[in-house]
């Protein structure tokens, strides 16, 4: 009697060793593996894919089931499964069932990638700017237009308390012209308050 030896589709005690994209890894005997019914990330939302993979998979013990190309994490849990219903990956290729109901479902909601800013594309589109309008003409006179010129009135200064009262401003408060905290002996916004009170 002769006995084959055959080996287990699904490998166990085999970990995730690092994230290549959202949709294939390098297990730890350095095989890297597609995840079967997952299409590449697209621009737009391959760093959330990537970062769903990491996050669910990295050191993690898997099941790699090379016949199938299904990838399960150690309680089960269908990995391809997983990623389509967060809106972590779309399917492609042909996909089973239940892996388009649970893309469907992330579509529903929306999510990951089904959301902003991607809304399902796999790029976003640049809002396309119209072009500047034209220059005004430029604007010819005949007549000069009148100019009015208002004096500005010269900045108030007083050197000392003495010379606002001889002026006749004091008591000064804080935003009138003349006003400087230097004149403010207490610092309660008027400067230069009567001496008798």
């Amino acid at each position: 009697m002769t006995t084959s030896a055959s080996v287990p589709p699904a490998q166990l005690d085999i970990t995730v060793a690092s994230i290549v994209d959202g949709r294939a890894v390098v297990l730890s005997d350095g095989t890297k593996v597609e995840v079967s019914g997952l299409a590449q990330p697209g621009p737009c939302w391959a760093d959330a894919a990537a970062g769903f993979a990491k996050s669910m998979l990295l050191n993690q013990q898997v099941r790699y089931d090379r016949t199938t190309g299904a990838l399960s994490l150690a309680d089960g849990t269908d990995y391809a499964l997983l990623a389509l219903g967060n809106g972590a990956a779309r399917t492609a290729g042909t996909p089973t069932p239940v892996q388009k109901e649970a893309e469907t479902v992330a579509q529903q909601v929306p999510m990951g990638l089904w959301g902003s800013p991607c809304g399902g594309k796999d790029t976003t589109e640049t809002p396309t700017t119209p072009p500047p309008p034209p220059p005004p003409a430029p604007v010819t006179t005949t007549t000069k237009p009148k100019v009015t010129t208002t004096q500005a009135k010269p900045p108030v200064f007083f050197a000392t308390c003495d010379d606002a009262r001889r002026a006749g401003a004091a008591p000064l408060y804080w935003g009138q012209p003349g006003y400087r905290v230097e004149l403010d002996e207490n610092r309660n916004g008027i400067a230069c308050e009567s001496r008798y009170r």
